[in-house]
């Protein structure tokens, strides 16, 4: 909680510094969608696990802090469910299911093009990840939790781009994009201790945003 705390002391103290032309540009919402989330390891593929992706979900809120015209910084703290699907090596018949949910916390630069109400833009930039549950889901048994057997912080880069469109004041967008893990989130004893893990995931998010301010 204490990283969290300060992460938002950090994004407060940009927003308060930012000249008044640039706050006019500030846009609030929500959004949601799914994530095709998957694990990555070398390691763990070599002796016979074949990873496949899973479909969660994720949902939070977006800032959008207006830098100029076409430049924003995007905060968008949420909810996000992670994981994978792999079959069980001993019996292919039975599936196995990684489930993992964090708190997520990227923060983007925001590049849109052109100066119509609709705008294709692109984002880029780090995200940090807070760990709030790992389960082990066997067909037909009880989930087991293995939160004990991950770390509790997660970095990943994201990338992707979407489409604003005006909806009255507001703004309405469609967003996907590309989290690759660059942390490993593996954090076992014994069997399985040194292989690497990553998270990756494609997600496909909708939402809307609200001025702040007023637009120039």
């Amino acid at each position: 909680m204490k990283k969290i705390s300060l992460f938002l002391f950090v994004l407060f103290s940009v927003l308060i510094s930012l000249p008044a032309n640039a706050q006019k540009r500030h846009h609030l919402g929500v959004f949601g969608g799914a994530n095709l989330a998957n694990l990555s390891s070398d390691d763990l593929e070599e002796i016979g696990f074949d990873f496949s992706y899973r479909t969660a979900f994720g949902f939070g809120g977006v800032l959008d802090l207006g830098l100029s015209q076409n430049v924003a910084l995007r905060f968008e703290p949420m909810y996000l469910q992670k994981g994978s699907k792999f079959p069980d090596i001993e019996e292919p018949d039975v599936q196995l299911k990684f489930k993992s949910a964090y708190v997520e916390l990227p923060l983007f630069i925001k590049y849109a093009f052109g100066n119509q109400p609709t705008r294709p833009y692109l984002v880029v930039g780090p995200s940090i990840g807070f760990l709030l549950s790992a389960d082990l889901v066997i067909e037909g048994e009880e989930d087991e939790d293995i939160k004990d057997d991950f770390k509790d912080i997660d970095f990943s880069l994201g990338f992707g781009g979407g489409v604003s469109f005006p909806f009255g004041n507001n703004s309405f967008f469609v967003e996907g994009r590309y989290f690759l893990g660059l942390a490993n989130i593996n954090d076992m004893e014994g069997e399985g201790a040194d292989a690497d893990i990553k998270n990756r995931g494609i997600q496909f998010m909708a939402g809307m945003t609200f001025p702040l301010g007023g637009n120039n």
